[in-house]
């Protein structure tokens, strides 16, 4: 995880959106682009009827101005995308395990929880971007077909990924997956049949509920009639003692709070890099960063034969960032 935080810690991007202009918006936009020196490419519909636009095009972009208005706006995205979930995941395992060590069990079965979720999102949302990336980058050649390819198969996928909603007003096509739908995909992932135990545990305890109440309890003890139980509840946690040895109560809520994050929290750290090598990928195929006047983290620019490739993953002439070629990442 100490690798995870230093690499995004002080990273900072920014994103772009394109919105398909028609009718009186595409004619504003029209008017506008001539009146200001912007650098802006365009692409239009087979009909002519929409107009997809960006401004800041390098002198590289206006050469392919397909090109510069598809890919570096789908690879900023991208890049913003992998960056919000690292450091949410670094927050999120950092704070569970701060209040594990210090003993905080009701904000670690909250965040503990907020953790399974996310490495569900992540799990669904790195498989959606490997399929869309695996389609694009076979593409075959060519100045426009290519471009409108890959982003029919990559911007649904990144619309979703950034602006599902389970706000009341969100947009009816833009629903963020149910929770327990994340869990189920998390599970069948990694083969830990426990998510969906701990997960309901978790979510017991994070909220007023019988989770809740035993966070700081031991185990009831029972009278052998089964007439009466008893059960202790302490600030720290409890042990049995005969005066020469003490047996450690089981804290039900704080060992699921410790399971769940190792076995959530280890797929986490190896599917963002995973992840960050797809972003890379797509950047370093496409010459995203070349295409545009515009700055942004992982902007890195194509190399060639046996120098070391700006992914950090070997030499250029292996890492495979060409058109045709595999790409990285499971699904």
């Amino acid at each position: 995880m100490a690798g995870l935080r230093d690499m995004s810690e002080h990273a900072g991007t920014s994103d772009v959106l394109l919105t398909p202009l028609t009718g009186p918006a595409r004619r504003k936009w029209e008017r506008l682009a001539r009146q200001e020196a912007e650098g802006w490419v365009f692409v239009l519909t087979e009909d002519e009827a929409t107009v997809l636009a960006v401004d800041e095009a390098s002198e590289a972009g206006h050469r392919d101005p397909a090109a510069a208005v598809v890919y570096p706006e789908l690879h900023s995205r991208l890049v913003s995308w992998w960056l919000v979930h690292a450091w949410r995941s670094a927050d999120l395992l950092a704070d569970t395990l701060d209040s594990l060590t210090r003993w905080r069990i009701a904000s670690g079965a909250v965040t503990a929880r907020a953790v399974i979720e996310e490495a569900g999102a992540l799990v669904q949302e790195h498989r959606a971007v490997v399929e869309g990336w695996e389609v694009g980058k076979a593409a075959a050649e060519g100045s426009v077909e290519r471009p409108a390819l890959v982003r029919e198969a990559l911007d649904p996928v990144l619309l979703k990924a950034g602006f599902g909603s389970r706000m009341e007003n969100s947009h009816a096509d833009l629903q963020a997956t149910n929770v327990l739908t994340l869990v189920k995909k998390l599970t069948r992932e990694t083969g830990e049949d426990r998510f969906p135990k701990w997960y309901d545990l978790l979510s017991d305890a994070a909220h007023p509920a019988f989770g809740a109440r035993i966070a700081y309890a031991t185990p009831g003890f029972r009278h052998e009639s089964k007439a009466v139980m008893v059960r202790s509840y302490a600030r720290s946690p409890m042990s049995l003692t005969d005066g020469g040895s003490a047996q450690y109560l089981e804290p039900t809520v704080a060992l699921a709070v410790a399971d769940s994050l190792i076995a959530a929290g280890t797929h986490i750290v190896d599917l963002l890099d995973e992840s960050l090598a797809v972003v890379d990928d797509f950047g370093l195929t496409t010459s995203a960063a070349t295409l545009t006047r515009r700055t942004y983290w992982r902007a890195f620019h194509p190399t060639r034969g046996n120098r070391a490739c700006p992914c950090g993953r070997g030499k250029w002439s292996a890492c495979g960032h060409r058109w045709g070629a595999a790409g990285p990442g499971r699904t």
